[in-house]
């Protein structure tokens, strides 16, 4: 467990970005597809886990993106190795990926981002970040995670996290079932969005970048997930999409959705992130 991180409920509450594992795998094709669309997994340094714990998994040496998930030129599929799981995130392929792992509660974060690895991934600054929460740790993290932006994850728990700026976009993903929740999410260039780190670890100093998120919720009072996008440069729409498409696909709340509404949904939040361009 890293010993520069402070207060679990404090990284939540900052980083938030999404949560519970992805159960190992990465996402499956949806149905409809021309035909397999396999890509290389790009591994992340493994993050000493220290003793007690299931080995690290394995990862998968290639992936089948989802339809409706496309990559861009430059972008990647990254692989994190956690305690018993794997989990996946794609990013420009030319960025650093750091490994969070909580040992305390079983906390799982991935930080991909330019320039060389930092030791504490949750202190640090990036001119550019892609950062996903696959695990929050717990029942009141999962809670803090989603609720400044799905207000059905406060039910049944308080939401101790800061509210969401008043300059933030919130998209309510139709995903054509009344218990699963996600919320595509656009912050504009010059804000800083404290629940998302993609936003609030940007530069001191230096105006933030355009953030795309995507928060998502199985069911009230289940499992949380979100990853945060800010890409600078052109491509940046493109990379962000397939960031959030392939995290909605693979997360699990996305994994309890049919074929034909993971479609649906993924139509949604494509429109969404490309109506939100600047």
């Amino acid at each position: 467990m890293r010993r520069t991180i402070g207060s679990r409920a404090g990284v939540v509450m900052a980083a938030a970005g999404l949560a519970a594992a992805v159960c190992g795998a990465a996402p499956a094709a949806a149905a409809g597809s021309d035909g397999p669309r396999t890509v290389t997994v790009q591994a992340c340094p493994d993050e000493s886990t220290g003793p007690g714990l299931p080995p690290l998994k394995a990862l998968a040496a290639q992936v089948t993106l989802p339809d409706g998930v496309n990559l861009p030129p430059g972008a990647a599929v990254f692989g994190a190795r956690y305690p018993g799981d794997a989990q996946y995130v794609v990013a420009p392929g030319g960025w650093t990926c750091d490994v969070v792992f909580f040992a305390a509660d079983g906390g799982e974060q991935v930080y991909v981002h330019p320039g060389p690895h930092a030791a504490d991934p949750l202190g640090a600054s990036y001119s550019g970040l892609v950062q996903a929460v696959f695990d929050s740790g717990g029942v009141q993290t999962d809670v803090d995670l989603a609720c400044p932006f799905v207000p059905q994850a406060a039910r049944g728990g308080q939401c101790l996290a800061p509210p969401r700026q008043a300059a933030d976009v919130v998209h309510a993903v139709r995903t054509g079932d009344p218990n699963l929740y996600a919320a595509a999410v656009s912050v504009p260039a010059g804000t800083r969005e404290p629940n998302l780190a993609a936003s609030g670890q940007a530069p001191a100093g230096t105006p933030p970048g355009q953030v795309f998120a995507l928060v998502t919720l199985a069911g009230t009072g289940g499992t949380a997930q979100s990853v945060g996008c800010a890409v600078p440069g052109p491509g940046a729409a493109s990379t962000c999409q397939a960031t959030l498409g392939y995290f909605l696909a693979g997360s699990v709340m996305g994994q309890k959705l049919s074929a034909g509404q993971l479609s649906a949904a993924l139509t949604d939040l494509n429109g969404f992130v490309a109506s939100q361009v600047h």
